[in-house]
């Protein structure tokens, strides 16, 4: 039997085992119970019993690589699916390809899960999920590179303005540096013409003083002039 679940039309298959052995195809329906019913860790260890008798079987390797998906151990699964790969059953090896593009795709990497599932598509050219999902991941591959590209233009973006705002900073410090200088380069060209104009005043405030003395010194010298001339002189009479 093969089992097919749907993740967004990801899918992880499982096939039943071609194996003689009363024990094996017992533990191998067991665990394809058991990978039915969800409980993935028990389905495991029925796979893996049976593989004990029948380490080259592939389909159980293949079983086992679909657990190990399921339970998100999806480098452990692809190693199992890869096993399988080359296997003499057509139909066994075309789900594994399809099987490792779906793990592909869950590790991120997107480039290898599109070429899984074209060779998917080369052993089976009608599975229709295979087709989904090969153009599913090349959208997704598209949008990421638009999307990595848009982002790679924002980013140059804000460095470009992240580049003039530090030059305009740089300006404006520069031009407040010149402002600031020339500021203080007038200030002290105003405190020096105040000093002059203070010794200009002393200079002019000296000789108004001086002008002054001398005009009160003519002053005295002509009252005693007048006071000479009013003067009469007294004869003793002796």
């Amino acid at each position: 039997m093969r089992f097919r679940i749907s993740i967004f039309l990801l899918t992880a298959l499982i096939l039943p085992s071609l194996v003689s052995g009363q024990s094996t195809r017992k533990r191998t329906k067991e665990g394809n119970e058991l990978f039915q019913g969800e409980k993935y860790d028990q389905a495991l260890n029925k796979y893996q019993d049976a593989l004990l008798s029948d380490p080259e079987n592939r389909r159980l390797q293949f079983n086992v690589g679909s657990t190990l998906y399921k339970k998100k151990k999806y480098e452990e699964a692809l190693e199992g699916f890869q096993k399988v790969v080359g296997t003499d059953e057509l139909e066994v090896e075309q789900n594994a390809y399809y099987n490792m593009g779906n793990t592909l795709y869950r590790m991120g990497k997107l480039p290898e899960s599109i070429l899984a599932y074209q060779q998917a598509l080369k052993l089976n050219p009608d599975d229709m999920d295979a087709k989904y999902n090969l153009e599913y991941v090349r959208r997704k591959l598209k949008d990421n590179s638009e999307k990595q590209q848009s982002q790679q233009q924002d980013q140059q973006q804000q460095q470009q303005q992240q580049q003039q705002n530090q030059d305009d900073q740089q300006n404006q410090e520069s031009q407040d540096q010149e402002q600031s200088e020339q500021e203080e380069q007038d200030q002290q060209q105003r405190q020096q013409q105040q000093q002059e104009n203070q010794q200009q005043l002393s200079k002019e405030d000296a000789e108004r003083i001086l002008d002054a003395l001398k005009n009160d010194e003519k002053d005295i010298q002509k009252k005693r002039k007048v006071e000479a001339k009013g003067r009469y002189r007294v004869d003793k009479d002796w």
